[in-house]
């Protein structure tokens, strides 16, 4: 099970979100343009390293312990069973939500860089990268921001529902797409609900690199979401 009480507080959640933003686009549009021309993929990996840098910073900081907090590989097998099942069930829950919103609402979503990546792509090899992004970093480093960071803190104070909801909003908001709004608050709820249950941060993070690495392996293959 997690810990009832975490270390940090919502004011720390929000500085660190905000210090992310401040730091990246310091390093993105500052410090880089006078050293390199820096790729979109190393514009991603500085972003996911800035992330795991500063949480690790307050956690420390706090005193805080990662495999109290559900980072630990006990019951490994048990947690990633749980997070493959639940990731093909948030792939449903988001397919159905994309369909909703081209069929229903008549909306169009503004191409991710991956996405117009994958979508070029020729072979497998083609796929390393958005593959490495989406199916590993980001799954890895999200889930450590946005449910062991944010989330818990959230929960604390709000109860598990309240805190679900606030942190899978966070989740959303941050990723600058209106379109995927709903639908990233949905699957945000469902990653910490799998979360809470199981006390795993194993469990949402393979959930979560599920759904990522299907989703891009459907569109290299011509396989529509709507």
């Amino acid at each position: 099970m997690l810990e009832n009480k975490v270390p940090w507080n919502l004011k720390d959640v929000f500085s660190i979100h905000v210090l992310r933003l401040m730091v990246g686009l310091f390093l993105v549009r500052i410090l880089y343009p006078m050293i390199f021309v820096a790729t979109p993929f190393v514009i991603e990996v500085t972003d996911r390293l800035v992330v795991l840098a500063l949480v690790c910073l307050v956690v420390r900081r706090h005193n805080g312990n990662f495999k109290a907090l559900g980072l630990t590989f006990q019951n490994f097998n048990r947690n990633l069973f749980y997070g493959i099942v639940v990731g093909f069930i948030l792939l449903g829950v988001s397919i159905f939500s994309e369909r909703i919103y081209t069929t229903v609402l008549f909306l169009t979503p503004s191409q991710h860089p991956l996405v117009a990546q994958v979508e070029k792509a020729i072979s497998w090899r083609d796929l390393a990268s958005p593959l490495f992004l989406a199916g590993i970093l980001a799954p890895l480093t999200e889930e450590i921001l946005y449910r062991l960071f944010t989330f818990l803190p959230m929960k604390e104070k709000w109860g598990f529902w309240g805190g679900a909801i606030a942190s899978s909003f966070v989740f959303a908001l941050m990723h600058f797409n209106l379109y995927w709004l709903s639908e990233m608050i949905l699957v945000g709820v469902g990653l910490s609900y799998l979360y809470y249950k199981t006390g795993s941060l194993i469990s949402s993070i393979a959930a979560h690199s599920v759904l990522n690495t299907s989703k891009i392996i459907m569109l290299f293959l011509g396989i529509s979401f709507v």
